[in-house]
């Protein structure tokens, strides 16, 4: 190694340019010889001085987030890479070894040998590279494998375990994150992502990795020890897709866009077997592109207006009753409808609908067509996170449904639910506000295949001459009008995670008691389990899983309300308001009408914020 740059390198340490943490990580990756190959790449950072980005890569190593691991490509313990995903596999594979061997305390190897584990992988960059690198080390581990033989979604991971019946699974995706974004899902037995405690032991077991073990991959496929899965597996999870339809209506004109994702292996499979022929692909992001070139800073996410803008292009043009999206993984839909003043020509904002309109259509359909048939459970159970709107709750109660309105915030919590379902209820609908949802238990992860639903739903209401959009005007007109915000502020790096950590604390300390005018009625805090009323000062304890979430409502029911809690998988912040005309007193006068809520529901975010950024002296925030 050039003493030039190890004298350079230990400078900065000694100008606390870099950490100490941080330095001695990157001279341990210029030294040792197992990461020879990336010796250049990083000579090359190192003499354009990016100590930022070599502090940030090597100050810390890369933590399990929601349900595994999931950040920038690049150099480093902090980043994605061959090194982390090896030391991610390796840490799954000491779990899964300790697990079936404990409290036998038998021969590790010997019975390692009937663990299995499922691999998958999506369109983005190098996710192929890790799948295979994931592979190696598993059975290096004595674990056998099984994977695709091609793209495929998340939903058909969590399938295919249960189906097979396999230890574990292993999906490699960052689902909507920005194309410079990779991940490391971890799926139990049961088909859901992994939740604490087993998150943490994962993240303990990858912190203490010191080796990792490693089989050739064309050896390992010589051999037997990593299998392709049968084909016959795609036909028995489309089914589970296709039997979700309630009724043979298919006139309706759909355009539809995988956005450079896997998409096309799922829904629009389930599509031509529900029999749909008026459906039209977007053709440039058919493309397995894993820089999704065609999106606005490549971000392939259906919450995001702007995502449909080809996708809408085209319905204009064929005169497209709807527009559907799932993101690159296929676990998440969006949609779009046209108004019936402007048709497609009206803003984006004003076409696409959010995930909690999303769910309440779904949960609408689902529970009246299941009615209708006499196909609904007398014990349903109807599972949401708790930032998702409450007026679906609303919706399953009026239907009968046992209601779970609270779970933490990922979906992961949904699947753990039907997990654990009491005898004789039957699981019917879950979802969350970030375009999440399922209807099927034999799946446990969320599903875009779930939008065939939506195209069916649309299909039914043409034939008198309605839109989905009606529909959802209906219901609020029966249940109540809820309005819903959201934003996120990008708190990137260390910096960032200490204004995130000051707001929380600040918060819990000093609870506001005002917001954009409207006096706050209590503090709900999820971490501490505890309920403060803000008038009174009455703290009272609360059930449920500790979780890093504070919620202030503005009413009696709870309804009108913030959240604010940080992300999982992003260095983010998010904020989560709704305000709805079932709560009277928010109009002093008159009853509050939609436009009063909408003003009321940004009042209270904006107001939120500013309170925050006062708390952290939050300067240069970006959405």
């Amino acid at each position: 190694m050039n003493e030039q740059i190890i004298k350079k390198i230990t400078a900065w340490i000694n100008e606390e340019i870099l950490s100490q943490k941080a330095g001695s990580s990157l001279l341990y990756w210029l030294t040792d010889t197992k990461f020879i190959k990336f010796r250049d790449n990083l000579k090359t950072l190192i003499d354009s001085n990016m100590t930022s980005e070599l502090e940030d890569s090597f100050g810390s190593l890369i933590t399990f987030g929601t349900g595994g691991i999931r950040g920038l490509m690049g150099l480093g313990p902090n980043r994605v890479n061959t090194v982390t995903i090896g030391m991610a596999a390796q840490a799954l594979a000491e779990h899964l070894i300790y697990k079936a061997t404990t409290p036998r305390r038998a021969n590790s190897r010997e019975l390692s040998s009937s663990l299995s584990v499922i691999l998958a992988w999506d369109t983005r960059r190098d996710s192929f590279l890790f799948a295979k690198q994931t592979a190696c080390v598993l059975v290096a581990n004595n674990i056998a494998v099984k994977l695709f033989d091609g793209y495929r979604s998340t939903p058909a991971l969590s399938f295919a375990i249960r189906d097979l019946q396999a230890s574990a699974g292993v999906m490699i995706s960052a689902s909507h994150n920005p194309p410079d974004y990779n991940g490391f899902k971890v799926y139990g037995p049961q088909g859901g992502q992994i939740i604490y405690p087993l998150d943490k032991d994962l993240s303990k077991r990858m912190g203490k990795v010191t080796e990792v073990n490693q089989f050739k991959y064309e050896i390992a496929i010589k051999r037997g020890l990593v299998q392709h899965i049968e084909t016959n597996i795609d036909n028995r999870y489309t089914n589970v897709l296709s039997e979700l339809s309630f009724n043979n209506t298919r006139d309706i004109r759909i355009v539809y866009t995988p956005l450079h994702g896997v998409g096309m292996t799922s829904v629009a499979v389930a599509f031509q077997k529900l029999g749909y022929k008026d459906i039209h692909y977007v053709k440039e992001q058919l493309v397995h592109d894993p820089s999704f070139s065609t999106l606005e800073k490549g971000i392939a996410n259906p919450e995001i207006p702007i995502t449909f803008q080809i996708a809408i292009k085209k319905a204009a043009s064929i005169g497209a009753d709807i527009v559907l999206a799932s993101d690159p993984d296929a676990d998440r839909i969006g949609c779009a409808l046209p108004l019936k003043s402007k048709g497609w020509a009206a803003p984006l904002k004003n076409l696409v609908l959010n995930g909690h309109q999303i769910g309440v259509l779904l949960c609408y359909y689902i529970l009246l067509s299941k009615k209708k048939a006499g196909t609904l459970p007398p014990k349903g159970l109807f599972c949401k996170t708790v930032v998702t709107s409450d007026l679906s709750a609303i919706i399953a109660q009026s239907f009968g449904m046992e209601i779970l309105n609270d779970l933490p915030v990922g979906f992961k919590h949904i699947s753990e639910a039907i997990e654990k379902i009491r005898p004789g209820t039957t699981f019917v609908f879950g979802m969350e506000e970030s375009h999440g949802y399922l209807a099927d238990s034999r799946i446990r992860d969320k599903e875009a295949g779930t939008g065939i639903l939506l195209a069916e739903y649309a299909a039914l209401l043409k034939k008198s001459n309605l839109s989905l959009l009606d529909k959802l005007n209906e219901i609020y007109q029966i249940y109540g009008y809820f309005n819903e915000l959201q934003k996120s502020v990008y708190l990137p790096g260390t910096q960032g995670l200490n204004k995130i950590s000051l707001i929380m604390e600040g918060l819990r300390s000093k609870p506001p008691t005002v917001i954009g005018g409207y006096p706050v009625f209590k503090m709900i805090d999820r971490q501490n389990a505890k309920s403060r009323d803000l008038r009174s000062g009455v703290i009272t304890s609360l059930p449920g899983q500790k979780v890093n979430i504070l919620i202030f409502t503005f009413s009696e029911s709870d309804y009108t309300r913030v959240i604010v809690r940080p992300s999982g998988t992003e260095p983010t912040i998010k904020y989560y308001v709704t305000a709805t005309t079932i709560d009277k007193h928010l109009s002093k006068r008159t009853k509050p009408t939609r436009r009063m809520i909408d003003e009321i529901s940004e009042k209270i975010l904006t107001g939120f914020i500013a309170f925050c950024e006062e708390l952290s002296d939050t300067e240069n925030c970006s959405d």
